[in-house]
């Protein structure tokens, strides 16, 4: 079943058309990286599939469903911000516990989620740390496992590790990758960084100028 699916989607901002009739089907489980330069429509693309932006034109569907009008915390996913966009008065337990607490799940329901995937991303011994105490990638672990942890299926990933070094940035790649399919979801990678696509991606989207220049997978691409 398609997780993601585009139809005919354009989005203009004035006179400026980001994107133009795109069409795209993305499987459950699969790990996909939209790949070019600056100003080509990627984020415009991820934040259409949020529910950050609504399309001019087209259709957008989640799960088999149409969410069009739908709000972003209604779409079974989570965006993860290139800064990460923590809560920086909450720590790491409070950050990972958001989205169940919003939503009054059962509290042990809470407490056994949450230790879960804190364990899962190896920060069950931080749980008590702020933000500004953690590394970038610590951070970026903390993001990962709210979005986890609110439920969604789908993760939707703007320039994830553009604000890391470049040692830090390698080794989480294959981190986040591997909790990815560990855990079944779907992720949605926006990139420039080529060697990064080809490390990360089941497919590769190749967008420019607002539209989709090739697709498939990094040895058909590469």
């Amino acid at each position: 079943m398609s997780m993601v699916r585009l139809v005919n989607v354009t989005k203009r901002f004035g006179k400026i058309t980001a994107l133009k009739q795109i069409n795209l089907s993305i499987e459950d489980g699969e790990y996909v990286c939209v790949l070019g330069p600056t100003g080509a429509g990627k984020t415009t693309l991820l934040r259409i599939i949020a529910g950050l932006l609504e399309p001019d034109e087209g259709e957008v569907y989640i799960e088999g469903k149409k969410v069009n009008g739908v709000p972003p915390e209604k779409r079974n996913a989570a965006y993860m911000f290139q800064n990460f966009a923590l809560f920086p008065h909450m720590n790491v337990w409070q950050n990972v516990s958001f989205g169940p607490v919003i939503k009054e799940w059962d509290p042990e329901k809470i407490e056994n989620v949450t230790s879960e995937i804190l364990e899962m991303v190896r920060l069950g011994d931080r749980r008590d740390a702020y933000p500004h105490e953690l590394s970038g990638g610590m951070q970026q672990r903390v993001a990962l496992a709210r979005g986890i942890a609110a439920g969604a299926r789908i993760l939707l990933l703007d320039e994830p590790f553009g604000a890391l070094d470049a040692r830090l940035r390698v080794n989480l790649r294959t981190q986040l990758r591997s909790l990815v399919k560990d855990q079944g979801l779907t992720a949605i990678h926006v990139t420039h960084d080529q060697e990064e696509a080809l490390m990360v991606a089941d497919r590769i989207i190749i967008l420019r100028e607002g539209r989709i220049e090739q697709i498939g997978s990094p040895q058909e691409i590469y």
